[in-house]
């Protein structure tokens, strides 16, 4: 009779063991069903005439922005998500999602595709990126540096001269992680996006027609 209870008693603390292994296990899975886009942007590098970066912003009721081009190109379409795969405008292209990150997409212009989660606060403020640029799809080691400042402003400086004021232009959060501008009488457009730690960006100059392109990293 004593040998059964302490089998029981086993048995049960075994079960115990077995039911909390379990349980944690299932936590590090990451359930799909779950996953809300509304909560991620997408960005990166796509093609157009020449290479720029994009972002994919998600709002409820199921409606998707797309922003490219510096800002030039602004798009508002809508999305739906299922069994791990996210479709936008009607389907027409997909991003598939795995574990919170993007492993393929269906769209032929994205040349990479970052998903991700929105930050708390204002991800640019008090920071200074720096790296080279292409002009037109030409990449000849032009420097580049954006420096973001206090109240939401900001300057950037090509090739050393300044294309806004010394105490910086405003810049406008679409959310804390993607940022866009206009600047200057030529309509100088400006998107701004923050993507593993760098920063995304392009510019498009309407007078005369200049596209900016680059990868900035934090200084």
């Amino acid at each position: 009779m004593k040998n059964s209870k302490i089998n029981c008693a086993i048995l049960l603390i075994l079960t115990g063991i077995l039911f909390v292994f379990a349980s944690c296990k299932k936590d590090k899975i990451a359930d799909p069903d779950n996953f809300d886009p509304t909560k991620y942007y997408i960005t990166g590098e796509g093609i157009s005439e020449y290479n720029t970066s994009y972002a994919l912003i998600f709002q409820q009721p199921a409606k998707a922005i797309f922003i490219g081009e510096g800002g030039k190109v602004s798009n508002i379409s809508n999305f739906t998500y299922k069994d791990g795969t996210l479709y936008l405008a009607d389907k027409s292209f997909s991003f598939t999602i795995v574990n919170n990150e993007i492993s393929t997409s269906t769209h032929p212009y994205l040349s990479s595709y970052h998903l991700q989660k929105i930050p708390d606060a204002d991800a640019f403020a008090g920071k200074t990126f720096k790296g080279t640029v292409t002009k037109n799809g030409v990449n000849i080691g032009v420097s580049c540096q954006l420096k973001f400042l206090a109240d939401q402003m900001f300057t950037v400086k090509i090739d050393g001269f300044l294309q806004t004021p010394s105490y910086g232009s405003d810049y406008t959060l679409q959310n804390n992680g993607i940022a866009t501008a206009n600047t200057g009488n030529e309509g100088r457009l400006h998107l701004m996006t923050m993507a593993d730690g760098k920063l995304y960006y392009s510019q498009y100059n309407a007078v005369d027609e200049m596209y900016y392109y680059a990868i900035l990293t934090e200084q």
